[in-house]
């Protein structure tokens, strides 16, 4: 992106006032264009693309985005379909540091699965849900995200699913 900009800079340099300016909403279009992408994913370190798999692997605070949520792990693996000349992305795996912002609600654990098919998110390790009033913690979280359902489940019998309310002074 930033050798796009580069270039159309330069190119900007030699045109006249009518055509910089017709060039400069093409360029505006083309940002926005960008920013309202329904999914995308970054990778600080690398990003390989397996086209006969139709798959991405991302390393290196890899950041993924959907219509629903926004993600950040170490690494990310990602199926995806073609429909329409996009790529939609079906089933997402997340590894290591996993942080998914969903509205309100922050859900970290060690490892995170996304399938499209039911938008079911589940993380497994050590997991926590942490919204404005609340703090969940466990060993294993189930987040259904059409039917506003959390299954956040414990270990073994040793461990406890602990759960911090805020209490308002107000009520």
């Amino acid at each position: 992106m930033i050798m796009m900009v580069k270039y159309y800079l330069r190119e900007m340099l030699n045109l006249s006032l009518i055509s910089k300016l017709f060039f400069l909403v093409f360029y505006f279009l083309l940002i926005i264009s960008n920013i309202n992408a329904e999914s995308y994913v970054k990778a600080g370190e690398s990003l390989i693309w397996d086209s006969e798999n139709r798959s991405y692997t991302a390393n290196g605070n890899v950041e993924f985005k959907n219509e629903r949520f926004i993600a950040f792990a170490n690494k990310m693996i990602a199926q995806y379909v073609e429909e329409n000349n996009d790529e939609i992305f079906t089933v997402v795996e997340l590894f290591d540091n996993v942080i998914i912002k969903f509205e309100e609600e922050t859900f970290i654990g060690d490892y995170a699965i996304y399938t499209r098919n039911n938008n079911i998110i589940r993380l497994t390790g050590d997991v926590s849900i942490e919204s404005p009033a609340r703090l969940l913690k466990g060993n294993e979280l189930i987040a259904d995200i059409d039917n506003n359902k959390r299954i956040l489940n414990s270990g073994n019998n040793e461990s406890l699913v602990e759960v911090l309310l805020e209490s308002n002074e107000n009520d």
